[in-house]
């Protein structure tokens, strides 16, 4: 009969500690969802290369404020819509069907201000030499 009472306790323990589980990943932050699609090399432009890649962005996920080290960055909508921090321009909202330029060493950000999910494509014509993105501290 023991055998019986701490079955019963570990079920009821696995229920609350599922329950409380459930609610722990229901409360985390937003999320991006990314994957490099493509990349190759411009052999017109030696040391150059272009980079492809497409985003699911859930609602309220926002990146960080970054640039892109000698590279050029074009964002287009697929799906819902973004809005984008950049400096020397602004604020911009750019929807589903509608494209965003941002040109190398600007910092900014993109961050989905929907309740939907919104999903980019990105293309990236960059320096070999250098990173995909770097952080920028204010």
């Amino acid at each position: 009969m023991k055998t019986k009472g701490f079955a019963a306790t570990l079920f009821a323990g696995g229920v609350i500690i599922g329950a409380v589980s459930t609610e722990i990943i229901h409360a985390q932050a937003p999320t991006l969802a990314t994957k490099q699609i493509f990349r190759t090399d411009l052999s017109n432009l030696p040391g150059q290369e272009v980079l492809l890649f497409a985003s699911s962005w859930q609602p309220g996920f926002r990146l960080p404020l970054h640039m892109h080290p000698e590279g050029h960055e074009i964002t287009y909508v697929i799906e819902g819509e973004q809005t984008f921090e950049i400096d020397g321009v602004g604020t911009k909202v750019v929807r589903a069907g509608e494209a965003i330029y941002t040109p190398p060493n600007t910092p900014h950000f993109g961050r989905n201000a929907t309740s939907g999910v919104s999903k980019t494509l990105v293309v990236r014509i960059k320096a070999k030499d250098q990173p995909v993105t770097s952080e920028v501290k204010r």
